[in-house]
């Protein structure tokens, strides 16, 4: 369960109902309605069943701990183009993205290619660039889980009309390049990773931040064998473990096209400069406050998250 503290005026409950402020909270902010945001003037095409996810993320995130669980909320959702629509008012309360454009950062994967892949927008400000190893992060709300994974990048403007008639190869000439990340997992649920998929979805995917890497060539990755690749993962006093050709999808770069089409489909177009995160080489590793993540890729470098 939760690290995380509980209200300071008194223990918070779920509050599964929109509109409706945490049990618990004080009652200054009990008395300040004003403070939620108007979601049917922030978002006009947010189905209005889904204002109570929407506003118990918002809480959240206000108060910096999970206020509610998905398990209450997510049956008020049609489904998962409702769950899209409550991230991206978030999204706009928040500023993680202009609205005249498609998101810059996504994550994209899935269990294997015989399976649908999810495809989840991360807010920009959480994204961490020119570093070797990350700080800690400033709140945590359930989890100090870390993946290990390799981001790739657009290199040209590709409209609907272009992603729609892509396949691998032609998918694969838009990205100019690549590099590692490591992506911090985190839930605003009280239910963590057990709440539904759908309450998952709506909270960016267990989505808490990201670090990239160094951009490099796609030259580097040209005729790689990733069966054989290694990842090799450390964390403070453990033993050092080894992956070996554990990409679910056995190619990081075999989702471009589902997830090009995905993005081309909701937002118009892929600007130039996207990113995506391709999925896990280890795992989801959950590490303790004070802890320090390691990874690195065989020929292709490391990176490190210090929690």
């Amino acid at each position: 369960m939760s690290e995380t503290s509980e209200c300071r005026s008194g223990s918070c409950g779920p509050a599964p109902f929109a509109n409706t402020p945490p049990i618990g909270l004080a009652p200054d902010l009990q008395t300040q309605h004003e403070l939620l945001p108007d979601w049917k003037q922030i978002a006009p095409e947010l189905h209005e069943d889904a204002y109570a996810m929407a506003d118990a993320l918002w809480w959240a995130r206000k108060l910096g701990s999970s206020q509610a669980l998905g398990a209450d909320v997510a049956p008020l959702l049609r489904g998962p183009e409702d769950a899209r629509a409550v991230q991206q008012a978030l999204a706009q309360v928040y500023g993680w993205w202009p609205a005249n454009r498609a998101p810059r950062y996504w994550k994209s994967g899935g269990p294997s290619r015989s399976q649908p892949l999810v495809h989840a927008p991360l807010p920009e400000p959480g994204v961490l660039t020119g570093l070797a190893l990350a700080p800690a992060p400033s709140t945590v709300f359930q989890l100090r889980g870390v993946e290990a994974e390799i981001a790739l990048r657009i290199g040209q403007d590709v409209t609907a009309e272009q992603a729609a008639a892509l396949d691998h190869a032609g998918a694969l000439a838009l990205a100019d390049a690549w590099c590692l990340a490591l992506e911090w997992v985190d839930v605003r649920w009280r239910d963590g990773l057990q709440a539904p998929a759908l309450a998952h979805l709506a909270d960016g995917q267990c989505h808490g931040g990201l670090l990239l890497g160094a951009w490099q060539s796609m030259q580097a990755l040209q005729g790689k064998d990733w069966s054989a690749q290694t990842c090799t993962t450390t964390r403070d006093g453990a033993a050092a473990q080894c992956f070996t050709g554990t990409h679910s999808l056995g190619d990081p770069a075999w989702l471009l096209v589902d997830w090009l089409q995905h993005v081309a489909r909701e937002y118009g177009s892929v600007p130039a400069g996207t990113v995506v995160t391709t999925g896990s080489w280890s795992g989801c590793q959950q590490l303790q406050a004070g802890q320090r993540f390691q990874a690195e890729f065989a020929g292709l470098g490391a990176l490190g998250w210090q929690f």
